[in-house]
């Protein structure tokens, strides 16, 4: 009879067990058909994200594509006028009669100022 007992106990335990397994099945089942739906948005969603990094990244490589035009539009404008200047500094020293050239020289360089600015 004791081992009757301990068979009926042990047929209890094994039974409790297969019912949780069962469950455990089952709720693993529900989570895959989660997953199985999720997946496809999960896919769409990093592929906006992609997307929208390569999109910044293209931005940030125009940004620094400014800088660089600004940077030697700068540079051309300052030896312009440095050379301007150093022109007329010549000619008023040099030709100090010639007041018509340096004032079509400063004509010149007012212009170039306007055109550059």
């Amino acid at each position: 009879m004791f081992i009757a007992i301990i068979f009926i106990a042990e047929l209890i335990i094994a039974l409790n067990l297969v019912a949780l397994i069962v469950k455990a099945d089952k709720k693993v089942r529900e989570y895959n058909i989660c997953v199985n739906a999720f997946n496809p948005l999960a896919e769409i969603a990093l592929k906006y994200a992609r997307c929208k990094i390569s999109e910044f990244n293209k931005s940030f490589g125009c940004v620094f594509e400014f800088i660089k035009k600004k940077k030697e539009q700068v540079i051309f404008k300052t030896v312009f006028m440095v050379s301007i200047y150093v022109l007329l500094i010549v000619f008023k020293i040099k030709m100090k009669k010639a007041s018509k050239i340096y004032k079509l020289i400063s004509v010149m360089r007012d212009l170039a100022i306007e055109l550059t600015v």
